[in-house]
């Protein structure tokens, strides 16, 4: 095996079928069975159903050397009952686990997707970082997040199966986006193609810490959205709850969104975690809303969202609405996002590994 039909994009398809069988009707071929894997955003169910026009010769070929069962599955879940948000742990073929995340929101339903087993960058409010981290996810391994989640929706009842399908992807799961940046691409490729999952670019929001030249090459590479975890506007300070600071300076990265920001063309989220007593001062405000002048942004602001074994706390939300509305004085966007999923571990900075036994998903299923 060379590995899972999952890892190829659409592209990559049609090159394998050409260098196969030649380049005739290889385009024809690679859509029917990008056609018959995503269904154009209806994910077939338990098997994938190929178009009749579809040439056997070419789903033997690939059945040959490339894996169609499902990259993983579903082994807990926990939902929320707070706000119907449900956390999947799901096992790899390796034994390894990662989470994603359903979140229901205002006519939406957004899917947090891992990139990584852990997570390298060490933040010290994040409870993925304590992991460290064990490998980063194959492309297979990123899409297939979406699709055995939306395998496992459809067998649920409440507030998740009352949609059609995941209609926002977030890259704020386990693991730094751009440390695993070629097959973040790749996943993001499948995930808008119009013959695969069928999502559109404005849907998809990649987060990351900042790291540089990756950030650059995201910019330049994929037309998503942009969310920066910025959490202190002082270097010093930075770098002591975001060790990737010592190596790309706030300043740096500032640097390199205000260069990019007329092709970006949209405005640049900036994620802000307020810890008590540590970066929710009016001093923090003032200099974070002077250090983002003239940039294009909406800024959202993250009240810790507190795990076992945290060192930090939770800002009082009289502080929490001090820091926004100084933020809006200088004129900035602000939102609060007071997260969803907290009383299952299933906000921003919790996912680690923890929940109960799932229904609904056989663990061998093959596609």
């Amino acid at each position: 095996m060379y590995g899972h039909i999952f890892e190829l994009t659409r592209k990559h398809l049609e090159s394998l079928i050409t260098a196969k069988f030649g380049a005739q009707s290889a385009q024809t071929r690679a859509n029917r069975i990008f056609e018959g894997l995503y269904g154009r955003g209806k994910v077939p169910e338990w098997q994938p159903q190929f178009p009749e026009q579809t040439h056997l010769g070419t789903l033997e070929y690939l059945r040959s050397g490339y894996s169609f069962e499902l990259p993983m599955t579903v082994s807990r879940c926990e939902t929320s009952a707070m706000d119907g948000s449900s956390k999947l742990v799901m096992t790899l073929k390796d034994g390894l686990e990662i989470e994603t995340v359903l979140i229901p929101e205002r006519g939406r339903l957004t899917q947090c997707l891992s990139t990584q087993v852990g997570c390298a960058q060490g933040c010290r409010f994040c409870q993925t970082g304590r992991m460290g981290l064990l490998r980063s996810l194959t492309v297979s391994e990123i899409v297939g997040q979406v699709v055995v989640a939306e395998l496992w929706r459809r067998t649920q009842q409440g507030v998740v199966a009352e949609y059609d399908r995941a209609t926002n992807l977030v890259f704020m799961g386990m693991g730094e986006p751009l440390d695993n940046l070629q097959s973040v691409l790749d996943a993001i490729e499948i995930f808008t193609d119009t013959q695969g999952l069928q999502f559109s670019h404005n849907k998809i929001t990649v987060s990351t810490v900042g790291l540089l030249p990756q950030l650059d090459t995201l910019l330049s590479s994929a037309k998503t959205c942009l969310a920066l975890s910025l959490h202190s506007p002082f270097d010093a300070e930075r770098s002591k709850v975001m060790p990737v600071n010592v190596r790309h300076p706030v300043a740096d990265v500032i640097a390199l969104l205000r260069s990019r920001a007329e092709s970006y063309g949209r405005p640049y989220m900036i994620q802000y975690t307020l810890l008590k007593n540590v970066n929710d001062t009016a001093d923090h405000a003032h200099a974070l809303a002077q250090l983002l002048a003239g940039l294009k942004v909406k800024i959202n602001l993250i009240p810790l969202n507190e795990h076992e074994g945290a060192a930090f706390r939770r800002p009082d939300l009289s502080r929490l609405w001090q820091f926004r509305d100084i933020l809006k004085e200088h004129g900035h966007v602000v939102t609060v996002r007071l997260s969803k999923g907290r009383d299952i571990a299933a906000a921003c900075g919790q996912l680690i590994k923890s929940g109960k036994p799932a229904a609904g998903l056989s663990s061998d299923q093959p596609m």
